[in-house]
């Protein structure tokens, strides 16, 4: 079981960082095309985000990082933490305005499968525990160290 969670992790992971690629070359070359929207309302979205010139550059790192997160084990939480938002934007797009609702619900479904899987490294998000630290050294006056 554990390697069928690695290997969800990591082909999720290589579909955002390929993306991301996808975009950022997208961006900056203008080598590779965007794909062919399905509907009016989808090739408008896709239309405005072009217009704005910085949203696509910030999807694509985001998709790079977060992508790159999510390939090695260790990092996975902040991947995930850094591809949420553009997965909510991802299902909403393909529910509301392509009219391909499965594709969206695949996104989000094995986003939320990850997420469920490392659900322990999210806890410190969600509580707090104030601690009583000791004053650093540099902190302390002379005085009370008898210098």
């Amino acid at each position: 079981m554990k390697a069928a969670w690695s290997i969800l992790r990591i082909v999720y992971g290589l579909f955002f960082l390929a993306t991301g690629v996808w975009i950022l070359v997208s961006v900056t070359t203008g080598i590779l095309k965007p794909p062919v929207q399905p509907t009016q309302a989808a090739a408008d979205f896709m239309q405005a985000l072009d217009a704005a010139l910085f949203v696509n550059p910030v999807l694509g790192a985001s998709f790079v990082f977060g992508g790159g997160c999510l390939i090695f084990g260790r990092s996975a939480p902040l991947g995930l933490i850094l591809l949420a938002p553009s997965v909510v934007v991802i299902l909403g797009f393909h529910l509301f305005l392509s009219g391909q609702a499965a594709v969206g619900l695949i996104v989000a479904t094995c986003f939320l499968l990850l997420a469920w899987r490392y659900r322990g490294a999210f806890v410190p998000l969600w509580t707090h525990r104030p601690e009583e630290r000791p004053p650093l050294r540099s902190q302390e006056s002379t005085f009370e160290r008898g210098d």
